[in-house]
């Protein structure tokens, strides 16, 4: 019985130093998060500093490619009105298909070629214009 009013006493003189302990571990805790929560907005702000540079450098490019879009529109316009001049309206629009075709079979070969250079040579019969 005796040990109960000792023990309570105890407490009772330990408990401010144990609240200033908590309070002391709780402070330190919101520091640490703060100094954590300003690395990661420094971070943030040099990511979004760095996507727009690279926004700029893509708008300058962009820039830089709209002459040449319009030299090959340009390009291809005349080419057209050449075509019609020599060979007359009927043969520059045969002609223009026919150029459509052979480009397309020239982009269905080269994507047939890809495969066949990734496989292995033994598994592959040679070509006869490779020698």
């Amino acid at each position: 019985m005796i040990s109960w009013p000792i023990s309570m006493a105890r407490t009772a003189i330990e408990l401010p130093r144990n609240m200033e302990r908590s309070i002391r571990e709780a402070n330190d805790l919101m520091e640490v998060s703060r100094e954590q929560l300003e690395a990661m907005r420094r971070q943030a702000d040099e990511a979004l500093e760095q996507a727009e540079r690279m926004n700029e450098l893509l708008a300058r490019v962009v820039r830089l490619t709209e002459p040449l879009e319009r030299a090959q529109r340009g390009a291809e316009s005349a080419a057209e009105g050449l075509k019609r001049a020599i060979f007359g309206p009927e043969e520059a629009a045969r002609a223009s298909i026919d150029a459509e075709v052979i480009a397309e079979e020239r982009a269905l070969v080269e994507q047939e070629d890809v495969p066949a250079e990734q496989e292995p040579t033994s598994a592959r019969p040679p070509d006869p214009s490779e020698r």
